[in-house]
């Protein structure tokens, strides 16, 4: 009976560690993680990605404000595309491209922000405190 009882034990040990094996790599992480950068960053970090990118086609500051507000100081380099018109210019935005957005306090850059992510933005990142916390830094402000 100990004959027949070792093949056995030794079914049981195989089946184990195959299942073990099969089970850990279905639950194991995802193969493909999103490289997607999608973030809010304070004021300094955003002033040290503009000089970093400074010169990069692929870079683009955008203010969400109104063009009201835009005219009475933005960020140097900044282009104006109200948060209120902003899907319909999206399409004219290259989704590979890098992002920086404000507005005022943060509010309406956060819904650009998040409007970029769902339609496959690959790297955005968004002014904590927007213009307010900019000025309050110290930071450069441009005026029409």
């Amino acid at each position: 009976m100990t004959d027949l009882h070792l093949p056995l034990v030794f079914l049981f040990v195989a089946g184990s560690i195959i299942l073990t094996v099969l089970v850990g790599g279905c639950l194991g992480e995802s193969p493909a993680p999103d490289d997607r950068i999608i973030r809010t960053i304070p004021p300094a970090e955003a002033s040290a990605l503009i000089e970093e990118m400074e010169g990069d086609p692929g870079f683009v500051v955008i203010d969400a404000r109104r063009s009201d507000e835009f005219a009475a100081g933005y960020i140097p380099g900044a282009i104006n595309i109200d948060s209120a018109h902003f899907s319909e210019r999206l399409g004219s935005l290259d989704p590979d491209g890098i992002y920086l957005v404000y507005c005022q306090r943060g509010g309406r850059s956060a819904g650009v922000r998040e409007l970029m992510r769902e339609n496959g933005f690959r790297e955005v990142y968004e002014i904590e405190g927007g213009m307010s916390a900019w000025k309050a830094a110290g930071l450069p402000v441009a005026v029409d």
